[in-house]
């Protein structure tokens, strides 16, 4: 959903939550609303939805939306970009930014899985560039070298 400054996740989904969702955003009314009335009603009428949440939400900032709706017992969480979850306490808290060597990068940052089972489970390398990894897979799938080459030359890989 769009706040005033970004963006945030809210998952509202059973009638309790809902309940507490649309009340925490000062609109209980939208729980009497047909359209909105049972979750399958709110899936079908999602564009109608959103609409009326997002005139709500996009009047303040996202860490506002996020006190009012966690202090409703709404899951919910910003929407970050890459500066913010890099920045965000609990990643740094918890260990969770690590670095993988690029030949042409240096050291890149990646965030590890939140779920820690000892040091075992790493980010041990970089993402692949586009097409590293083309003459391996095609050549599993049987495609020869020059058929590659011809794929390229076309614009295809």
């Amino acid at each position: 959903m769009k706040t005033k400054d970004g963006y945030l996740m809210v998952g509202a989904a059973g009638e309790a939550i809902w309940e507490r969702c649309a009340a925490a955003l000062g609109h209980p009314e939208w729980c009497e609303d047909p359209r909105f009335a049972t979750n399958q009603q709110r899936m079908a009428n999602r564009d109608a939805l959103e609409t009326v949440m997002n005139t709500v939400l996009t009047t303040k900032a996202t860490e506002h939306w996020v006190k009012v709706l966690e202090a409703a017992g709404v899951p919910c969480g910003p929407v970050y970009d890459y500066a913010q979850m890099f920045a965000d306490p609990q990643v740094r808290h918890r260990g969770l930014v690590q670095y993988a060597s690029d030949p042409e990068l240096g050291e890149v940052p990646h965030i590890r899985t939140p779920i820690k089972i000892g040091e075992g489970v790493q980010v041990r390398t970089a993402a692949p560039k586009l097409g590293q990894h083309n003459a391996e897979i095609f050549g599993r799938l049987g495609v020869a070298e020059n058929e590659m080459k011809e794929l390229c030359t076309k614009g295809v890989l």
